[in-house]
């Protein structure tokens, strides 16, 4: 179903724009109007997806230069966990704000515990990287760059 004049109906049937006509999936297989659909936007999304992967493959922490241990208990495995989500997780990485985490302080969908569902662990942490980024930045403005004053 990748010709650009068809149209899946609710009722599952194909709807060919260009014959005006209801026709089945085996009739808009082997029509001889049949053109593909062009999908401009996915050379941009892999282009911007390469690059967050390469962000987050370099990432580096403010806190600690070991990222191999989690920084609340010292356990291992760990994931990195950027401290300001949402549309500031690339400012996050590019500032250095970013915290391994074992799974159990990150994210223990069983227990419900971990930064993600303890509102204040994540408040203790925002503050925290507040103040490490006015300390190691101080000619720019925290509030300017992360939309939000969490001090």
């Amino acid at each position: 179903m990748n010709c650009k004049y068809s149209k899946q109906k609710l009722n599952k049937k194909v709807e060919c724009k260009k014959l005006h006509k209801i026709i089945g999936y085996n009739d808009c297989a082997n029509c001889s109007l049949k053109e593909y659909k062009v999908h401009n936007k996915v050379q941009t999304i892999v282009q911007k997806s390469n690059k967050l992967t390469k962000l987050e493959r370099n990432r580096e922490s403010l806190f600690t230069n070991d990222m191999e241990h989690c920084i609340i208990c010292g356990k291992s495995p760990v994931n990195k966990h950027e401290i300001f989500g949402g549309r500031n997780r690339i400012n996050s990485i590019k500032y250095k704000l970013v915290i391994p985490l074992c799974v159990c302080n990150h994210h223990n969908q069983i227990k419900c515990k971990g930064i993600h569902f303890d509102k204040k662990l994540r408040d203790e942490w925002q503050k925290k990287g507040q103040v490490i980024f006015e300390e190691t930045y101080p000619d720019l403005k925290f509030v300017d760059i992360f939309k939000k004053n969490y001090l």
